[in-house]
């Protein structure tokens, strides 16, 4: 043995640079594996030190011609079989030995269990992994319990067996199956399964089979290399009417032509299908499924260990989704991935209607019972540094300190008099210890082109806005129109009293203002409608226009106010309403009231 003989100087030094790298490697969010020299044996130094287990392995990788790349430094992963596990393979294939198997199937074996980056078993998720393997698919990762023993299971197959053997190239997990890519089509999947016959059919006659049919290798298109498609059994379609394909074609097809983009048939096959691999995971954790048929997108809920598709409120009323079904789905193929649901569904057809998004009504809120009560109130819309609300979104969410007030108010009787009596109290500013901008998650808006209304209540320190659709995301835009939360409504030169108003309504809305609060004037009626209406400091609540937005499919949509200036140390946002109101509508009426009625034009 050789003696190492170290002055107390060098021991330090040692000690010192240990101490950094350790620092350095936990710092880093994804884990770092040296590249360059080492002591520690890479991925085939690792395997021959244990031959009883992995000597099979080892040969794969000899007569495939991998071991160059695997012996030398590098960052990878490899989930390598046992030897039980590739005896057990070669015998159901017929074969005696790894060396009746040709060199290029050699190459595939290693391939599909390569992925080229270390991934340790903590950045697994429930579902594919990001990375794809040299073979070119993706591997499934997930969770199965076996005599009381929870343990990752790959491609619901190969159990893993040992994790995380970190060796000088990479990483080593090893499993007691050897992974099967997939080989076969989606389209030639769903024809070999008799469940299938009228998605079978539909496809062939739409055109769609021959591009499902494509091995991903050879598609030049790479957003479409992996595809999703969702299917219909021929029993869920049975159950809803169709006794055979002729009856479920005649239903759809109107123009005598399937491949006719603006047949309705193959509209239909297109809304089931979707580019890149969506495994059941990356549905539930996506809002929308973005379909083939033009600017039409699939909605995705995760509700009681259900995922619904197109379950949507829509108009105030919840319009039922369907399910998919587990049993049949994350089926891979060699280009894309399957999935069934238990019903039909088709495009939701809807015709375009003004939306009034009342910015205090969220399902987190009304769980709370503060809101809407008849005390004043406020309720918080975050904790522990996180928004409270799905549909709010903070551009830092470390910012949200007890010092500011990020809340919804609940103001019965107050002097402003806003839809409902409540209203978010945001505390943006300038100062960049504030939130220097938000999203909010709209209502459902269908597929066209809205005016874009900003209703708050005036503050003299408050911001000025720049807003935005869509921001970072598909379809985003830029409105043209600044919000500046300081303006009062003027009725130029009409005065004070409400009585002139009315005349005073075209002036403002040329001017990009509305009124959108009633007043005693817009109500024909009872004490109540005099109580519930602004009788003064009408111009305190503000409609903006902020722009015309383009909208491109018919879903929930984020949109954005970003500080562009104004506001001071002390800045608060009052934001009441955002209303979406096709450009053909009327944008003055209705008017809203502190009981949440509806005054419209009389």
């Amino acid at each position: 043995m050789t003696k190492l003989n170290l002055n107390v100087r060098q021991i330090i030094i040692m000690v010192v640079i240990a101490a950094f790298a350790l620092v350095f490697i936990n710092a880093c969010k994804r884990e770092n594996y040296r590249e360059s020299t080492t002591d520690d044996v890479n991925i085939t130094g690792y395997l021959d030190r244990f031959p009883e287990k992995y000597s099979m392995m080892r040969e794969i990788i000899n007569r495939s011609g991998t071991s160059g790349y695997l012996g030398a430094y590098g960052k990878y992963t490899l989930f390598t079989p046992t030897n039980t596990a590739i005896t057990d393979w070669l015998k159901a294939k017929g074969k005696a030995t790894v060396a009746d198997m040709s060199v290029e199937e050699l190459k595939d074996v290693v391939r599909f269990h390569l992925l080229p980056d270390t991934v340790a078993t903590n950045k697994f998720t429930d579902g594919k992994l990001p990375q794809l393997t040299l073979y070119g698919q993706y591997l499934q990762t997930g969770i199965v319990n076996q005599n009381g023993i929870s343990s990752y299971i790959i491609n619901r197959l190969a159990v893993i067996t040992k994790s995380n053997i970190r060796v000088g190239n990479g990483i080593i997990h090893e499993l007691d199956h050897v992974l099967l890519p997939a080989t076969v089509t989606l389209a030639k999947s769903v024809e070999a399964n008799s469940r299938y016959t009228y998605f079978a059919q539909a496809l062939k006659e739409t055109g769609f089979y021959d591009s499902l049919n494509v091995a991903q290798a050879a598609v030049k298109d790479t957003t479409r290399r992996f595809q999703t498609l969702i299917l219909e059994s021929d029993s869920a379609l049975k159950a809803a009417g169709y006794a055979t394909y002729s009856a479920f074609k005649s239903r759809y097809s109107k123009t005598g032509d399937p491949k006719n983009h603006a047949d309705s048939l193959w509209l239909y096959m297109a809304y089931h299908i979707s580019t890149g691999p969506s495994y059941t995971p990356d549905i539930i954790t996506s809002p929308a499924i973005y379909t083939l048929a033009p600017k039409e997108i699939i909605t995705t809920k995760f509700s009681s260990q259900k995922i619904l598709l197109n379950e949507d409120e829509f108009n105030g009323v919840v319009e039922p989704g369907v399910e998919i079904n587990r049993t049949f789905s994350d089926v891979t193929a060699a280009n894309g991935v399957m999935h069934e649901v238990k019903k039909p569904f088709a495009i939701k057809v809807r015709v375009q209607s003004a939306v009034f998004f009342d910015v205090g009504d969220q399902p987190e809120l009304r769980s709370n019972p503060k809101w809407r009560g008849a005390a004043a109130a406020t309720i918080p819309l975050y904790a522990n540094g996180l928004s409270n609300l799905n549909g709010l979104i903070f551009n830092d969410p470390s910012k949200l300190t007890q010092a500011q007030n990020y809340e919804c108010v609940v103001v019965p009787n107050a002097t402003r008099k806003y839809n409902s009596n409540d209203f978010l109290n945001l505390s943006m500013g300038a100062n960049t210890q504030r939130a220097q901008w938000i999203e909010l998650r709209t209502p459902m808006l269908v597929k066209g082109k809205y005016k874009v209304w900003i209703c708050h209540a005036q503050n003299g320190s408050a911001p000025v806005f720049q807003i935005g659709v869509d921001i970072g995301r598909p379809g985003e835009q830029t409105l043209p129109n600044l919000v500046d939360f300081r303006q009062y409504l003027s009725s130029s030169g009409v005065g004070s009293s409400t009585a002139g108003l009315a005349s005073a309504d075209p002036l403002m809305l040329t001017n990009g203002f509305k009124r959108y609060m009633a007043t005693t004037n817009d109500y024909e009626g009872t004490l109540r409608g005099q109580q519930q209406v602004n009788t003064s400091g009408w111009d305190q609540m503000v409609g903006r226009l902020a722009g015309t937005a383009d909208i491109q499919t018919t879903d929930r949509h984020w949109i954005r106010f970003t500080i562009v200036g104004g506001g001071n140390s002390s800045s608060v946002t009052w934001l009441d309403m955002i209303h979406f109101i096709p450009v053909d509508d009327d944008q003055n009426y209705p008017r809203f009231s502190v009981t949440g009625d509806k005054f419209f034009r009389h």
